[in-house]
């Protein structure tokens, strides 16, 4: 396969001025601990006997001397948290010694990672991740490609924009070749786009007599499981039956009454009442027709529909999903407010991809894990019938495809790629045209050489050669252009004189993937172009106008997801029993919720410390009914005042925050104080240890989360971590697992049985803690107010961030003096977001390689 050469040197060269380093911390360990090495060490680690390999007679105590030097000191870490060492024959270590050892080393091991880490200010050439590959190809040619097949964005700490973790084989150009084929024949081939229609679906012209029909099988069933079982001599398979185990599970049809219930309603002879039914995830649910291939484009679905007073709020919510198989996507949810005497029409819009086949559903609301069928269940339990339905539905319409932006996007980058042929060229010509403006766009400013051309024109005529129509034989040269290096890396070969200095075309891509993860658009290459876009002001104004475009939002949701950890949203599944207001709908909407509330700080200037603490919240009205906020209408989201002492209001109040800190079953403080520490006071904790001692002698026991944590604290090679964390997760207690308040924990005990426990045992929250500078608190406002008043620590944390998602590379030592400066500045403007920005775009290391 052809691409475009780049010398393995280049794609991993090395580009950015350093910035001038503040002094380092200390990484030597006290030399009192030298003398804790040699008596209790030496006997099997000096330099004589290296038992194991392992020398520490001759380890420096400059834990960070080298690469080298700081994995033995990390193996030394290990092995004392694990207490592995010293050996059970040996001399035990003095708790009091053992803490202070542990203490400092993992102090300086954390300086020492940041330090081994740094790149010294270099930026390493970098292949376009995930995001950025996918709205690549979308602004090329209007069409999103299926990602989940290229390379991984190898981001396990940091951001997925590192370019020392985005790495490349030949095997995945294949990958990337192939998709590049897919995406190109979608536009460039003609395909038979169906005419636009309305589909109107009644649907107890199905529903009612399914139930109909359920309901005579059961009855059918339990009549010949009873009759079976009424005698002896004749075997089941007479009555239909595989056992005897079959039958005694079918003589009661727990499910029947459902079935009859629903039956005996007079609205489900003109409509669908939405109800659980006996099968997981068996929401009763509108399916409509199936979206082919060619049948891409907008689509409209109108409900008509009315809710059940009495239900419980969280079902007067439609959900709209699509998918085929076991695959499913959530697509949005609408509030049903109308009565049944007076039903609402809602209309829902959805965007059918090209080349995809999609079925989409309209049902209520629903769990991740068998919650919905494990309540219904409970429900059967003690009303006899199941879960209260919450919506009916008359009809469903679905109308499309109608034109949408993406298919006008299509149209445009196929007359853009197949630009009108002048009267006096001839098609080899024309096509060598074609083959040479595709490229230069693909590179983003940067012109391909005449040999490359040259060989991509003998793919085009060899095609050709071969029988294949002119459009068919253009898709060998392209796909190759779209496998190449040139575009699939962000490429940077400076020739100005020092060397350093990015050129204006690469600035303007450095710019475009910086706050839209996308190339840069005609107007900042025509500014790249003339050379002015390396004017400071006309920088400016471009960065402003960068930031004002809908395509930021891919600078929101990739640096807030990736800054906030907000993948442990995803990680554990919450039990619908436990938390059955925790759905699908709120874990969805909370993870909006953050990314919402940065965008409104953002466009609204406002300072940066109002994720600490605020007096409103950004949300819709899904997550005003979890947080139980009145008078929020509509899905949009927007602005909501909160009062004083509400619980909301800044990130420790967000439910996706404080959902990540747990395991979907119980809260973890110490997961939460961790990620106080990591994220709102810039003092992050060191990473925990892969071999920490189980606490055994707890196994068996219910114990509040507080006495969980003490415990661990009488652990010397935990408590010095532990003592700092904890408390702050003590004051996020009154929070269950899905960030409701309680005041107190409840953990089940006994049997469980569809969700439910025998039993549960009730502590009381001690919401009290410390934080690590000193300051005390009763409770979560006070832990709030606390953690607010450390704005100048969370201003530099987000500082440094933005700078490693900016660079493309970890924040180091040497970029001490840019965030000072960076953050000076967004102080001058009340610390707005935008400042920040304009501040790292404006700055030398911005605009050098």
């Amino acid at each position: 396969m052809l691409i475009q050469r780049i010398s393995f040197a280049l794609l991993f060269t090395v580009t950015c001025h350093a910035a001038v380093a503040e002094e380092r911390p200390s990484t030597e360990m006290p030399s009192r601990h030298a003398e804790l090495l040699e008596s209790h060490c030496f006997d099997c680690h000096d330099s004589a006997t290296k038992e194991a390999n392992i020398d520490l007679e001759s380890l420096s105590m400059n834990v960070a001397e080298n690469m080298a030097t700081a994995e033995l000191w990390s193996k030394v870490l290990g092995a004392l948290n694990s207490g592995e060492m010293p050996p059970e024959d040996s001399e035990p270590l003095l708790d009091a010694d053992k803490l202070a050892f542990l203490e400092d080393l993992s102090e300086k091991m954390v300086t020492a990672r940041r330090i081994l880490s740094d790149s010294g200010g270099d930026i390493v050439m970098r292949r376009l991740n995930r995001r950025e590959y996918a709205n690549t190809v979308e602004a090329l040619l209007g069409v999103r490609p299926d990602v989940t097949t290229l390379p991984d964005d190898q981001a396990t700490a940091g951001f997925d924009t590192a370019g020392a973790s985005l790495f490349l084989s030949s095997d995945q150009i294949e990958q990337y070749h192939a998709t590049a084929i897919e995406n190109l024949k979608l536009i460039l081939l003609s395909r038979r786009h169906p005419t636009a229609k309305t589909v109107r679906i009644e649907p107890e012209e199905y529903y009612t007599q399914h139930y109909a029909d359920a309901a005579e099988q059961m009855r059918d069933m339990g009549k010949r499981a009873n009759a079976f079982l009424s005698q002896s001599e004749k075997p089941a398979s007479e009555f239909g039956l595989l056992d005897e185990y079959q039958a005694k599970k079918q003589k009661v049809q727990e499910w029947l009454p459902l079935m009859e219930n629903y039956l005996a309603r007079p609205e489900t002879q003109t409509g669908i009442t939405l109800i659980m039914t006996i099968k997981q995830g068996g929401y009763t649910k509108v399916k409509l027709p199936t979206q082919h291939p060619d049948a891409d484009g907008k689509y409209l679905v109108k409900v008509r529909a009315a809710m059940y007073p009495d239900a419980d709020e969280r079902h007067h919510y439609l959900e709209f999903s699509s998918g085929l198989g076991t695959g499913r996507k959530l697509l949005g949810w609408r509030k049903v407010t109308a009565s049944m005497e007076d039903p609402q029409t809602i209309d829902f819009e959805f965007t059918h991809e090209p080349g995809a086949k999609q079925q989409v559903w309209v049902h209520q609301r629903s769990h991740q894990d068998r919650g919905d069928k494990n309540l219904a269940t409970l429900d059967m339990w003690d009303n006899g019938i199941g879960t209260p339905p919450g919506i009916w539905i008359d009809w469903v319409e679905l109308h499309g495809p109608l034109p949408s932006d993406q298919t006008i996007a299509i149209e445009t980058a196929r007359d853009s790629i197949l630009f009108e042929r002048p009267n006096d060229m001839d098609e080899s010509e024309y096509a060598r045209q074609v083959i040479r403006r595709f490229a230069a766009r693909a590179f983003r400013g940067s012109q391909p050489d005449e040999g490359y051309l040259q060989r991509l024109n003998q793919h085009y005529q060899t095609a050709r050669d071969q029988g294949q129509p002119f459009t068919e034989a253009l898709i060998s040269p392209l796909s190759i252009v779209l496998a190449s290096p040139s575009f699939l890396y962000q490429v940077e070969q400076s020739e100005s004189a020092n060397g350093r200095e990015l050129s204006p075309s690469e600035l303007a891509v450095r710019l475009s993937y910086f706050l839209w993860s996308a190339p840069p658009d005609d107007e900042l290459l025509r500014l790249a172009e003339s050379g002015r876009l390396s004017d400071p002001s006309i920088l400016a104004s471009q960065t402003e106008r960068l930031l004002r475009d809908s395509r930021s939002r891919a600078f929101i949701e990739g640096f807030v997801h990736q800054w906030l950890q907000m993948e442990r949203l995803d990680m554990f599944q919450f039990d619908g029993v436990d938390f059955p207001n925790f759905d699908n709908a709120v874990r969805e909407n909370a993870r909006q919720e953050l990314f919402e509330t940065f965008s409104h700080l953002l466009e609204n200037d406002l300072p940066l410390d109002k994720l600490l603490k605020a007096d409103f919240v950004v949300i819709n009205d899904l997550l005003a009914g979890y947080y139980e906020i009145e008078g929020v209408e509509g899905h949009e989201f927007r602005k909501v005042s909160v009062p004083q002492d509400s619980l909301r209001g800044g990130l420790l109040g967000t439910a996706a925050v404080l959902a990540m800190g747990s395991d979907g079953q119980r809260s973890s403080p110490v997961e939460r104080g961790a990620w106080v520490l990591r994220h709102l006071l810039n003092d992050p904790p060191p990473p925990a240890p892969p071999n920490v001692p189980q606490l055994s002698r707890l196994a068996g026991e219910t114990l509040p989360a507080r006495e969980l944590a003490r415990a661990h604290q009488e652990q010397p090679q935990c408590a010095n971590c532990h003592q700092k964390i904890d408390p702050i997760g003590f004051g996020l207690e009154n929070f269950d697992a899905a960030g409701r308040w309680r005041d107190q924990e409840v953990i089940g005990v006994g049997r469980r049985r569809y969700g439910r426990w025998d039993d549960e045992v009730r502590f009381d929250i001690e919401p009290s803690g410390k934080l690590p500078i000193g300051q005390s608190f009763a409770n979560f406002f006070e832990l709030r107010d606390a953690v607010a008043q450390h704005k100048d620590a969370f201003v530099r944390g987000f500082t440094e961030a933005l700078i490693a998602y900016g660079l493309g590379r970890p924040f180091g030592f040497t970029d001490q003096e840019l965030a000072n400066q960076i953050s000076s500045q967004a102080k001058q403007h009340n610390h707005s977001i935008r400042q920040f920005i304009h501040a790292l775009v404006q700055s030398p290391e911005f605009q050098t390689r």
